[in-house]
């Protein structure tokens, strides 16, 4: 068990890494479409377009590194009226449900993208399946990250679980 939390926590380090440098390909993206629409008058229609790609992989990628310590926003008016035995117990079963859900979006996620593999995107003429992979990639990714938070022998994260906008 420890074995896969750990291989989690690496692959989790390098997700990290691999976002981050989207995000930063992102923002020269969203300067040079403005630069170019509005000081040049000549937009390049292709940034467009792959900025928006590129926000969907950071937005899927991003959730599966809150998923491991719970930081994602959460509704805690329950949180905050149990006691500290059943808020471990109301924790693990969040992460259940959670679970749940993300392997139905993985499957129905996979399912999309095999539809729309014919299918190209407007301007860079990519198969659509490109973007819509960040789905099943994304919330399979997220599932990986429940399971190291079910089996991660401290659960001190209990405090994050309702996110950092408390």
């Amino acid at each position: 068990m420890n074995t896969y939390v750990k291989i989690m926590d690496n692959i989790n380090q390098w997700v990290k890494y691999l976002v981050s440098f989207l995000l930063v390909v992102l923002a020269i993206l969203v300067v040079l479409q403005v630069t170019t629409r509005f000081v040049i008058n000549i937009p390049l229609s292709w940034t467009e377009e792959l900025a928006k790609y590129l926000m969907i992989y950071i937005v899927f990628l991003g959730s599966g590194l809150a998923m491991r310590h719970n930081q994602h926003i959460a509704i805690d008016f329950l949180w905050e009226i149990v006691n500290a035995k059943n808020k471990q117990r109301l924790q693990k079963i969040v992460l259940w449900i959670s679970a749940t859900f993300c392997l139905v979006l993985s499957y129905y996620g996979a399912h999309l993208t095999y539809i729309v593999i014919g299918q190209t995107t407007p301007t860079l003429q990519y198969s659509m399946a490109f973007a819509y992979a960040a789905i099943p990639l994304g919330s399979f990714f997220m599932l990986c990250n429940i399971v190291a938070a079910l089996l991660s022998p401290n659960n001190d994260d209990t405090d994050e679980m309702a996110g950092e906008l408390r």
